[in-house]
């Protein structure tokens, strides 16, 4: 398989883990403060798998990279990837963040610590991001945080819908109520999301030397529809469906929502 499938596929899956792994953690916490009357579910198991798949995913990224950049896969690519690029040094900062989540989420643990490291873990790549290289001027700080930004929203809305999923499997009574929380601030995270998408999207195709690739603009165009089918979904539950109270209409076009983001991640 070439190199770059298994790079692009790589990364995806290891965005895709934490970001609902973030998210998980952050409207989790949300939830503690805002509603102790509900209890966060216990998806412990889900936690470790999406971490797990995060090392794993990154590996794979990792090894994939170091290919495309040597053309071939040796321990000497590897070990100049590790230590002579940004990419190289970032996935070190990112693993140490990752053992340190692992840690934090052994029992006993606070987990403010662990939505700390995990958030750093997810924002990380956003300083060798397309948005990051093509940012007016050179100056990349901007592209930088505008792809960390979008990257959290996206966590947040994405591992808010988990919880919501997990909260409605165990019949959780108080549903409507955890639901309009998740609603009062997946509005904010949206509205931040699909900014910083466009802002970055625009400097790529107005940054760049050259037209950019038919694949790159089907593929956006194929994202930017997937996330406007989100956002009417959204929309739809949160102004038709939970004034009405339909939890398991709302649950069903959550889950909906939530693999449609998936996809597009």
């Amino acid at each position: 398989m070439n190199a770059s499938v298994i790079l692009a596929g790589a990364r995806g899956i290891h965005h895709c883990a934490l970001l609902s792994l973030s998210g998980d953690l952050a409207f989790s916490l949300l939830l503690r403060a805002k509603l102790p009357i509900i209890a966060p579910p216990n998806n412990k198991a889900l936690r470790w798998s999406a971490l797990t798949l995060a090392f794993v995913s990154g590996g794979v990224w990792l090894a994939a990279a170091a290919e495309q950049m040597a053309g071939a896969l040796t321990w000497d690519a590897l070990t100049a990837t590790l230590t002579a690029t940004l990419f190289g040094q970032l996935f070190v900062a990112r693993t140490i963040a990752l053992l340190g989540l692992a840690l934090a989420l052994l029992p006993r643990r606070g987990a403010k610590p662990a939505l700390a490291l995990a958030t750093l873990a997810l924002i990380l790549p956003a300083m060798t991001s397309h948005a990051a290289a093509a940012s007016p001027a050179g100056f990349a700080l901007l592209g930088t945080t505008l792809d960390a930004v979008h990257l959290l929203t996206a966590g947040f809305w994405i591992g808010g819908l988990v919880v919501l999923a997990l909260l409605f499997r165990r019949k959780e009574p108080n549903m409507l109520l955890a639901l309009s929380l998740f609603s009062e601030w997946a509005m904010v995270a949206v509205l931040l999301l699909v900014m910083t998408g466009l802002i970055n999207a625009a400097s790529i195709l107005l940054g760049g030397k050259g037209a950019p690739s038919l694949p790159y603009l089907l593929v956006l165009g194929a994202k930017l529809t997937l996330v406007a089918v989100m956002l009417g979904l959204a929309v739809f539950n949160r102004f038709r469906l939970l004034p009405a109270g339909d939890d398991k209409a709302i649950a069903r076009n959550a889950a909906f929502e939530l693999g449609l983001g998936l996809i597009a991640v």
